[in-house]
């Protein structure tokens, strides 16, 4: 029988550019799917200092790529999920809200603007693996044989918010399916979201125009940050102290936390330029608020609150030429 040589599916999409904006769902595997991350304990991801470790790298790809926006991540026993957003390079927009406060994702000198995913996730891998070498080295880590990732990586291009919700549910759950989870060597079964993420066989379209998985504009999150700046200064005149701004945990980000009372509040901002496409309220729907629920159990619990009063307000802000219109939804949902 003539020797063939065995060819590596590429686990991206064909023909697709994966340096445009957009919105990607990634995936990294340990070689040789070992479990050096942590243990699934009662549905829950129990993280070894490995596991803290991916996601203190994963926080600091905003920083270090500008020109990008993490969502949802989870560290798994032998892999790693995120959702990330490649934003469009371009000018910065002038935003009509008005702000002292220095934009925090203003690019730092020398930071790697508009840079393709591979070379972001290429990033991430090399960060992650000199500090397990490290922790091997000097904390007794457990050695892992070879290289610690998979050649590559796999990423699937988010199409639309029906796609974006069900995969941000799928990250947040993930631990709880460990026991279908296509990489868990003991594997009882097979996950029906795998069989719906491998039905994507085709490419997206290559505008994402009006789609709500595209990555905001560099000028949109520049608006954001400002709405959240008049957020925060509006929740102090009514009393609100802030506790945390843009909260990020394995389960996402939260814009603002504060304690009015005996009331733990976690805040949700909306900026508008305009009411064109609804209100704050109806911008706050069911996927967004059980995620924010989830949210606020995670925040209770590593800050030892058990048991405090809890309350989701939503902060509406339309941008005006003149002045913009702050509104306090308190008890949103």
């Amino acid at each position: 029988m003539p020797f063939q040589l065995w060819r590596r599916k590429n686990p991206r999409l064909k023909g697709y550019d994966n340096s445009q904006e957009g919105a990607y769902f990634i995936t990294l595997c340990v070689q040789g799917r070992q479990c050096l991350f942590g243990s699934i304990v009662d549905g829950a991801m129990k993280l070894k200092p490995a596991g803290y470790m991916l996601e203190k790298w994963w926080n600091g790809l905003e920083r270090k790529f500008p020109l990008t926006k993490i969502d949802i991540h989870v560290a798994m026993p032998n892999h790693f999920h995120g959702i990330i957003f490649l934003l469009k390079e371009n000018q910065e927009e002038s935003s009509p809200i008005k702000a002292d406060v220095p934009h925090k994702n203003a690019a730092p000198r020398g930071a790697h603007t508009g840079a393709p995913l591979q070379k972001i996730m290429q990033w991430f891998k090399t960060m992650t693996t000199n500090e397990y070498i490290h922790g091997v080295k000097e904390h007794g880590w457990r050695p892992f044989r070879g290289q610690l990732w998979q050649r590559s990586f796999y990423d699937h291009v988010i199409r639309n918010d029906e796609s974006l919700n069900r995969i941000q549910e799928y990250i947040a759950t993930n631990p709880q399916r460990w026991e279908l989870d296509r990489e868990n060597p003991r594997a009882k079964g097979e996950d029906e979201f795998d069989q719906w993420l491998a039905s994507f066989n085709t490419r997206p379209s290559l505008t994402c125009r009006g789609a709500p998985a595209c990555a905001p504009s560099v000028g949109s999150r520049h608006l954001g940050d400002a709405g959240e700046d008049l957020a925060a200064e509006a929740l102090k005149k009514q009393g609100y102290k802030i506790l945390e701004r843009n909260y990020t945990c394995p389960l996402g980000e939260v814009d603002l936390i504060a304690r009015q009372g005996k009331s733990i509040v976690f805040v949700e901002v909306k900026t508008r330029s305009n009411l064109n496409f609804g209100g704050p309220r109806e911008a706050v729907a069911g996927p967004k608020q059980a995620r924010l629920r989830r949210l606020a159990e995670y925040y209770l619990k590593q800050q030892r609150l058990a048991g405090a009063s809890v309350r989701f307000d939503v902060v509406g802000i339309t941008a005006g030429e003149d002045c913009p219109q702050v509104e306090i939804i308190q008890d949103a949902f």
